[in-house]
């Protein structure tokens, strides 16, 4: 997840919707129909709710970076040999890639892991990954996403 995209996006719909608030309250709220203010409350919070959905929904889709990665990468895996907390959200992980055709290497990783999903980085767990075949130091991490069952 991106957060900091997330975040430019609500403050984004946020501005805007503040601006259309000034401007319904200052010049259209005058100059409608008797009776109608409260549907048309109705509709301006919808439409902020709408527009702030549809935001975070844009916000969250991968980078431009990550598709092509996703796309032209080589598929492969990484073992996590340790991991170290930097923050709350954020991790370390120690990796040893391996990518059919190429030979294994190790490698450093910063990813954002809430404290809650740090079980699922445990040492000796398996990731899927997508390497650039160009630069092996561009990795896509594709964790597997946490089921019902587990």
């Amino acid at each position: 997840m991106n957060n900091t995209r997330i975040v430019r996006s609500v403050v984004f719909v946020t501005i805007g919707y503040a601006i259309v608030l000034a401007i319904w309250i200052g010049w259209l709220m005058k100059r409608t129909p008797p009776g109608t203010l409260p549907y048309q409350l109705a509709a301006l919070v919808a439409g902020f709710g709408a527009a702030l959905g549809l935001a975070m929904m844009i916000a969250g889709r991968p980078t431009r970076e990550q598709k092509e990665l996703i796309e032209h990468g080589v598929e492969g895996w990484a073992t996590v040999d340790a991991i170290r907390r930097i923050d709350d959200d954020t991790a370390e992980l120690d990796l040893e890639f391996t990518v059919p055709g190429s030979g294994s290497y190790f490698g450093k990783i910063v990813y954002d892991i809430p404290q809650s999903d740090t079980s699922r980085f445990e040492p000796g767990t398996v990731i899927a990954v997508r390497v650039d075949p160009a630069h092996r130091e561009r990795v896509l991490l594709l964790p597997r996403s946490q089921g019902l069952d587990e």
